[in-house]
């Protein structure tokens, strides 16, 4: 405001709250069961976030094998497989979209009705944003956490390997530079695709080692890496201008496709130059596929160097390769860095552990609101109404096990088991009863002698 020279401080903000976003978090090493009580239970859309691509692929199975329709998105498909497996979530053909992070961006489906998280998020941003894509038609949705005994252990785990140390960080700058077969002295100004799980599997690397290593080296100024995008293809020329002039190629297509770039571009000595191949074609009055050959042979000929159209991350180097000796990288920069994520994760931990105040509150307290409101649908409110109810009962003399509801799902569990025995799990899985209730019930048809469980805890009508 003050650059722009503002007659008057001018500020918008709005609140992070939201109303119709009922957030959940569940303990428990039985996640597969929560997620299948949720998918059975809340009709419409949603999205399961995973932290890894094979963990995406199990998931979205195991939800077919229970006659869910479900897809696995993840940065190991191809381009076109991506786009249609989206496009066939976004028109309700697929109902369940088991992604990593990297789904979601840019997409506004506003009836999505929930949003699982298999495993604690890095930081209470991320989880923001990523639970935030349900409900944005302003109906009730709900954004479920899923958080197993050793997850924060594993996390904590994975937290140190995403910072080595800065030996291992120069380590892994000659490698990804011997990977691009760039020598010392090469590659400044220079851009490279840059696949950073082929680079892990063929290095042997775990990649948040990699993927933190890089953030360091980008942050103190060695190169630039782009998230995974349409790119556009680029070209070089290798030799000067006057080198150029004097080079014969003695080939007349190739002599009109070289005038036709420099009538087109210009920088194209100096830098990576976008181009359009369909432009080319165009003025060349070649076809695209005849355009992409002359360009391939100008490669070869050592005339350009080329980089085609692509959707994949592009590694920029920002100075030439330097000597491992003489790479710097500042302390303080490794430790803030370290710091802030550090910080960040224990937030993400402290929401998870929390029992006792409104979800959406401590969201909008982290985001920077004064004394939010609680939000009365979270987990945490629900149980708070549950427990004032049950306290009003308790004065008026109310029995909860007499209570209707109780025994009507008695009767409905009793005629479940008169089918075919079951488990506990089962039985939730079926009801959609919580699972402290369905306890207590289960308890006293056993006290009653009503039904009775065998060794390996199978339920079943005693005769």
């Amino acid at each position: 405001m003050r650059h722009l020279r503002f007659a008057e401080p001018h500020i918008l903000r709005s609140s992070f709250a939201r109303p119709n976003l009922s957030y959940s978090v569940r303990r428990t090493d039985d996640k597969q069961g929560q997620l299948l009580r949720l998918v059975q239970n809340v009709p419409g859309s949603g999205i399961v976030y995973m932290r890894t691509r094979e963990g995406t692929e199990q998931v979205a199975d195991m939800l077919r094998r229970q006659g869910v329709t479900a897809a696995a998105y993840h940065g190991g498909l191809g381009h076109a497989e991506r786009a249609l497996r989206q496009e066939e979530w976004l028109a309700d053909k697929v109902r369940v979209m088991v992604a990593t992070n990297a789904f979601g961006m840019g997409i506004d489906k506003p009836d999505v009705r929930f949003v699982v998280h298999y495993a604690l998020c890095d930081s209470l941003e991320s989880y923001y944003q990523e639970a935030g894509r349900a409900g944005r038609d302003g109906r009730r949705a709900y954004a479920l956490l899923l958080v197993a005994a050793d997850d924060s252990d594993r996390i904590a785990r994975r937290f140190e390997q995403e910072f080595p140390p800065l030996e291992r960080v120069k380590e892994i700058y000659e490698r990804v530079c011997s990977y691009l077969r760039v020598g010392i002295g090469e590659g400044g100004g220079s851009s490279y695709l840059f696949n950073l799980h082929d680079f892990c599997a063929r290095e042997h690397l775990w990649s948040g080692t990699v993927a933190g290593a890089l953030k360091l080296l980008q942050q103190n100024g060695y190169l630039t890496l782009t998230d995974a995008q349409d790119n556009p293809a680029r070209i070089l020329f290798c030799i000067s201008r006057d080198e150029l002039y004097k080079l014969r190629v003695r080939r007349d297509d190739l002599d009109h496709f070289i005038r036709t770039i420099l009538r087109l571009y210009n920088g194209v000595f100096t830098e990576f130059r976008p181009i359009d191949e369909g432009e080319l074609a165009t003025w060349s009055g070649y076809t695209v596929e005849r355009v992409r050959e002359l360009l391939k042979t100008l490669w070869q000929l050592r005339v350009i160097r080329y980089i085609p159209s692509n959707r994949s991350p592009i590694l920029f180097l920002n100075e030439e390769r330097l000597p491992r000796e003489d790479l710097y990288i500042a302390p303080e920069t490794y430790l803030r860095r370290q710091q802030l994520m550090r910080e960040r994760f224990e937030r993400m931990v402290a929401y998870a552990a929390n029992g006792e105040r409104c979800r959406s509150a401590v969201l909008e307290s982290y985001f920077g609101a004064d004394d939010p409101a609680p939000c009365g649908v979270c987990d945490i409110c629900l149980a708070r109404k549950r427990a004032a109810k049950a306290a009003r009962d308790a004065d008026a003399g109310v029995s909860p096990a007499a209570a209707p509801d109780d025994e009507a799902l008695a009767e409905e569990l009793l005629r479940r088991l008169a089918a075919s025995p079951a488990d506990p799990h089962t039985l939730a899985t079926e009801t959609a009863c919580d699972p402290g209730r369905l306890t207590r019930l289960l308890r006293e048809l056993l006290e009653r002698g009503k039904i009775a469980a065998d060794k390996t805890g199978i339920l079943k009508i005693n005769e």
